[in-house]
């Protein structure tokens, strides 16, 4: 290259020094050049690049602020509706025994404090543990430390036993409440209401009851004839009587009373007769024992007395009937008086919605009571007797 430069610019050929630079700095018969990668690049002219156009881009968008969004609290959807499934019918269990209440006043009330408040005169002391106490209704006789009282003579059992603190004798609320107050009522006929009366020969059918002393009769056939007899003479004193057998058939409890719902009576009485140990007896009138109290039968059966019970309802009304029977009959037969009694266990008492009382008309088990209950005569005579108590 000097020694070109030097001959050239010897010459005269100055004026084309720049063409010949030209040429000779376009690679003109030098080596091929390779790129790094292998591609051959081929000598030739070198043509200065097109200019290219200046890329269009869009006019920048003017944006315009926008205000912020409000937030709007959506408004609660009602969830949908689920069909609920049809309720399945169950029975309605019959109601369940339920506690007490606590009374509402002392449970023991001086004797003498329940006489005043009655408008009676004061207890008159009759022996060193007995006290009578007199009202318009009759007399009473209460004990300390016994059940077993008497009213105008005749038997009944309270459910505490009276007691005495420092010489002052005491009853039971409860008493004075269940058995004292529906006793002053006695001497008043029975509430009629429709006038239905529900008589219930006891047992039946394979269910004989208990047997004679002196033969082959049973109970259940006794008691189905003192029905009998017993129907026609309340129908003459106006009572619609319905019986929950006519026949020798069995018939169960629960049936018994259901008959009694059925009919929408006023009064529920079961006849039966008794049996027991020798010597024992006379005549026994139950009815339901009041909640709260012992009852005077339990025949082995459990006696809760923490529960009430759906005939304890009828608590007064059914004591009051009791005693009007259960004095007709001795006032009219003559039979020995065992008192007005207290039981729970009994089915055909308990579960009423009525008063409801249960007869024992004498003992099969004693050979004159047997005697006498075999005679057509004597059971109507209980028939008449019951009758009358309810004129």
């Amino acid at each position: 290259m000097n020694l070109l430069t030097a001959v050239l610019s010897r010459s005269r050929l100055l004026p084309f020094v720049p063409i010949i630079v030209a040429l000779a700095l376009s690679g003109c018969g030098g080596p091929e050049k390779r790129q790094p990668s292998g591609v051959r690049i081929t000598p030739g002219t070198t043509r200065a690049p097109r200019p290219q156009p200046p890329p269009s881009y869009p006019a920048p968008r003017v944006v315009t602020p926008q205000q912020a969004p409000t937030f709007v609290q959506p408004r609660p959807q009602p969830l949908p509706q689920v069909p609920q499934p049809v309720p399945t019918v169950v029975p309605k269990p019959q109601p369940l025994p339920v506690p007490i209440q606590p009374a509402a006043r002392p449970q023991w009330i001086p004797l003498q404090s329940w006489a005043a408040q009655m408008g009676f005169s004061a207890p008159t002391r009759v022996s060193q543990t007995s006290y009578q106490l007199r009202s318009a209704a009759g007399s009473f006789q209460l004990e300390v430390g016994k059940r077993a009282a008497t009213w105008n003579g005749y038997k009944f059992h309270l459910g505490f036993a009276p007691a005495s603190t420092n010489g002052v004798p005491f009853i039971h609320s409860l008493d004075a409440d269940k058995t004292l107050a529906p006793l002053l009522q006695v001497n008043r006929p029975v509430a009629r209401g429709r006038g239905v009366i529900v008589l219930d020969p006891g047992h039946g059918g394979i269910d004989v009851g208990t047997k004679s002393v002196l033969s082959n009769s049973f109970e259940k056939t006794y008691a189905l004839d003192w029905a009998m007899r017993l129907k026609p003479l309340l129908e003459a004193r106006g009572w619609k009587v319905v019986l929950t057998r006519t026949t020798d058939r069995t018939v169960e409890l629960t049936e018994r009373v259901l008959i009694a719902e059925q009919q929408q009576a006023d009064l529920f009485i079961s006849l039966h007769l008794n049996a027991a140990a020798a010597g024992a007896a006379g005549l026994e009138t139950y009815c339901l024992t009041p909640a709260g109290m012992a009852s005077t039968l339990t025949r082995n059966y459990a006696d809760p007395t923490n529960i009430v019970l759906p005939g304890n309802s009828q608590d007064f009304q059914s004591l009051h009937l009791a005693m009007r029977v259960h004095r007709s009959l001795l006032q009219n037969i003559g039979m020995a008086d065992r008192g007005v009694q207290r039981a729970r266990f009994m089915a055909v008492l308990k579960t009423q919605q009525r008063p409801a009382i249960l007869i024992e008309g004498g003992y099969l088990s004693d050979r004159n009571e047997a005697k006498l209950l075999a005679s057509p005569d004597y059971r109507q005579k209980l028939a008449l007797a019951v009758a009358k108590a309810l004129e």
